[in-house]
């Protein structure tokens, strides 16, 4: 028994010592795999430790096993950590898992190939617990059938949780010593680009601009280069681009948003060396820098404009406001035409391929770049009128972009002019676009009815390739130019107050089930499709709608009064409700 205790402790020191003697994480496994077998009597053991994508344990240190296993089990048959593996289910539960004889163990099928080839029988797999996690487990493996005894389980837990502490210690000495290298090898790349970034860093200090940035680059790797924007156009370039040469792409980043490429054109068709490399590094940082100065002042710039827009909705065209506008170069008095528009943020089919139509403005934020690349297209529209052109002047308001023009130019053209910049710099982007009309209006007047027209469209749900005027909407569009809301107001609490009430009330969904209805031409089976309810379901919802309003779904005078009311809501200023198809 002494001479056990002795073996058993002087195995232990050494695995003591292996984080202070600086062992390499790979002999160290092998190491333990070693100390097990031989204190503990196994044919063969060894050390499994997750890989590098945490899928399966591989085999990382062993003792007695052949080349030939240890390559069944890494790549041939990996023990998936979400296998019945005895080894997953051991790493899972934190506990031993011994199997008397493979023969007869449930899910070890997959393995008994590479098994039967190393020869054994039996085997116990013990957890290596770490301070946080589980690092692995210490499998130990005999060539005949055996019934692992309690004694022995506790011996091969006492010497997996030391091996586990003596692991946990020389895998920080082995993070400690692969940092202290990646240290070293930054000091020494750092010295040799500071002159770099110094004369990179110096251009954007003197406000030489994209322009500079790209020239001060192109001299450092002596190639041509170029930077897009987000949407794929040529901001600006360096250097004669050669259409042969091969191009080195470089996102433009600011946090996770991808702003620009900086793309360099290899000519010689030889890789980048590391200087190029780092010079490449520091120009997109400072490229970045230089879109985000040029996107704040896009964003000053908008906000400037949205806020005169609440302004005049909000107070009309008073003299503050026009000296505003004269401020930008603007004549309030003359705004009578308004287009709004929504886009996607993402293209269609990408995932959150939501817009940005009846949101708040803090939803969007305006530093978002997607929303200032479009109010910027959109500010760039031209339309020339006796041989002036011009622009109009552009903000985002309730999640609208807004672009308002003078009575020189009509409705129809501004709204085809906007709708063919944002489709052709948005493309596979879902674009709505909506006009207040031929008709000349001020500007709170022109912006609520190409509101409404835009909000009746997309609550609708109708696929609309071009722009939308009022006209187009037939007896709606007459409403939509109706000022008095309140009377619309009061008209649609004639119709359907009593059914917007008991919705209220009950929770229930009885005024989207009659919005529906008219939408699907009074066909009951159809309704029933859209609202996922039983068409019985529907007719009941139709009876109590009947019952509450003192009207029948068969008359048409009340039909076309729904119909209108319905269509109203879609109208009203928020707060006042909507209804969905």
């Amino acid at each position: 028994m002494t001479d056990e205790l002795t073996v058993w402790l002087d195995r232990l020191r050494i695995l003591s010592d292996v984080a202070s003697g600086g062992m390499p994480l790979a002999e160290a496994l092998t190491l333990v795999a070693e100390t097990a077998r031989t204190l503990l009597g196994f044919d063969f053991c060894g050390v499994l430790v997750p890989d590098t994508d945490r899928q399966a344990l591989v085999l990382a240190g062993w003792s007695g096993l052949s080349d030939e296993y240890v390559d069944g089990i890494n790549r041939r048959n990996p023990v998936g950590l979400a296998s019945t593996a005895p080894s997953s289910r051991a790493f899972h539960a934190g506990a031993p898992v011994a199997v008397a004889d493979i023969e007869t163990e449930q899910g070890f099928a997959p393995w008994g190939g590479v098994a039967h080839e190393q020869g054994y029988r039996s085997m116990i797999s013990v957890p290596l617990r770490g301070p946080d996690r589980a690092l692995g487990t210490l499998n130990g493996y005999h060539s005949r059938a055996h019934d692992h005894t309690a004694e022995e389980i506790e011996r091969m837990t006492l010497l997996a949780n030391h091996a586990a502490a003596a692991l946990a210690s020389a895998g920080l000495v082995e993070q400690l010593r692969l940092a202290n290298a990646s240290l070293r090898e930054q000091r020494d790349r750092l010295e040799r680009s500071q002159a770099m970034h110094h004369s990179l860093l110096q251009v954007s200090l003197e406000s030489r601009g994209i322009g500079g940035v790209l020239e001060a680059t192109q001299g450092l790797i002596h190639r041509p280069l170029r930077l897009l924007d987000s949407q794929g156009e040529i901001i600006g370039e360096a250097g004669t681009w050669q259409t042969q040469g091969r191009e080195l792409a470089t996102p433009v980043r600011l946090e996770a948003e991808v702003v620009g490429t900086l793309v360099v054109c290899d000519l010689d068709g030889m890789r980048l060396d590391e200087l190029d490399e780092l010079a490449i590094g520091h120009a997109v940082v400072v490229l970045a820098l230089e879109l985000l100065r040029e996107r704040t002042a896009l964003e000053a710039e908008f906000r400037l404009h949205g806020d005169l827009l609440s302004d005049v909705l909000l107070f009309g065209v008073t003299e503050q406001n026009v000296r505003r506008a004269e401020a930008l170069g603007r004549d309030l008095h003359r705004m009578t035409c308004a287009v709004v528009a929504t886009f996607e943020l993402a293209p269609a089919g990408e995932p959150h391929a939501d817009d940005i139509a009846g949101r708040e403005r803090e939803d969007v934020p305006m530093s978002d770049g997607r929303l200032l690349s479009a109010l910027s297209m959109l500010s760039r529209t031209q339309v020339t009128v006796d041989g002036v052109t011009v622009t109009p002047l552009v903000a985002i308001h309730r999640g609208l972009l807004v672009a308002m023009w003078p009575d020189t130019v009509d409705a129809d053209t501004a709204a085809k002019a906007c709708h063919r910049t944002l489709t052709a710099g948005l493309p596979s982007r879902q674009v709505l676009v909506a006009s207040s009309g031929s008709a000349r209006r001020s500007l709170p007047e022109a912006v609520r009815i190409a509101r409404g027209t835009h909000a009746f469209v997309r609550a609708s749900g109708r696929s609309v390739d071009a722009p939308v005027a009022p006209a187009s909407l037939g007896v709606v569009g007459v409403l939509l130019q109706v000022e008095n809301t309140s009377a619309l107001r009061e008209f649609v609490t004639d119709q359907v107050g009593a059914v917007l009430d008991y919705d209220a009330r009950r929770g229930s969904d009885l005024l989207r089930t009659l919005h529906v209805h008219l939408d699907n031409g009074l066909d009951r089976t159809a309704t029933g499709a859209v609202m996922r309810v039983h068409p019985n379901t529907v007719n009941q919802r139709l009876r109590r709608i009947e019952q509450l309003t003192g009207r029948s779904l068969t008359d048409p005078a009340s039909l076309l009064g729904f119909s209108a009311a319905v269509a109203m809501l879609t109208m009203l200023p928020p707060g006042e409700g909507a209804v969905t198809g």
